[in-house]
């Protein structure tokens, strides 16, 4: 009898230990789909913008707002052909679009990264900040489509500096429909070393690996999401 008992308690002990791994492994229809739900929101751009501004998540330029469009003019007005050490360039950060400005809500906002010598000091300081090795808006900032700004060379350096500066043009729906973005660089020498530069160039082609990512990417929800139906 002890015997019977026995093996009916290990007979029972496989059949959990079967169960169990069935339920380890078979996912149940909701986390299936929150995890392609979670896949999804990752993929996609943001449908809001980012008003509290942009780190470096922003070098490309400002994706969450569709792509770079001849709407938007961006440029740093003020940059000289060549630089002096030890001086102070007033500079200005201008956006230029034909969608129009929403005078209580956000119009616009950039992303400035200078590579080479020299410190920034942005006029405003309550309407940018410095983030991620670079300065870019803060929720201030985003209610006009001008910053100015005060460049002033190193004094231990003659090499070339280079700017570059991503700015996006909002209408203020709170949204990134309708919304436009375009960049600007340039590389600027020292009057005592008059190198001829290369010039900054924005290649907004989509390269194979990105193609590649984006189809195993679509082939993974597709999957999450024909699993989940059945």
């Amino acid at each position: 009898m002890n015997k019977c008992i026995l093996m009916a308690q290990v007979s029972k002990g496989r059949a959990d230990s079967v169960e169990m791994k069935h339920m380890r492994f078979s996912p149940t229809r909701s986390t299936v789909l929150l995890a392609a739900l979670a896949f999804m929101l990752l993929c996609l751009p943001s449908l809001s913008s980012v008003p509290t501004g942009v780190g470096q998540m922003g070098g490309g330029g400002c994706i969450c707002h569709g792509g770079d469009s001849e709407q938007v003019a961006v440029s740093i007005v003020g940059l000289p052909s060549s630089f002096e050490s030890n001086t102070s360039y007033n500079l200005s950060i201008s956006i230029v679009s034909s969608i129009s400005e929403n005078d209580d809500g956000h119009q616009g906002g950039f992303r400035l990264s200078v590579q080479g010598n020299g410190t920034i000091a942005f006029e405003n300081s309550t309407a940018t900040q410095e983030l991620d090795d670079g300065w870019t808006h803060e929720i201030d900032g985003t209610y006009q489509r001008g910053w100015n700004f005060t460049w002033t060379s190193s004094n231990d350096s003659i090499e070339p500096v280079e700017f570059i500066v991503h700015g996006n043009a909002v209408n203020g729906n709170n949204m990134s429909s309708g919304d436009a973005w375009n960049s600007f660089g340039r590389t600027i020498a020292h009057v005592d070393n008059p190198i001829e530069v290369e010039q900054p160039v924005f290649d907004r082609e989509i390269g194979l690996l990105d193609w590649l990512v984006f189809t195993l990417g679509l082939s993974t929800l597709a999957f999450c999401l024909v699993r989940a139906v059945r």
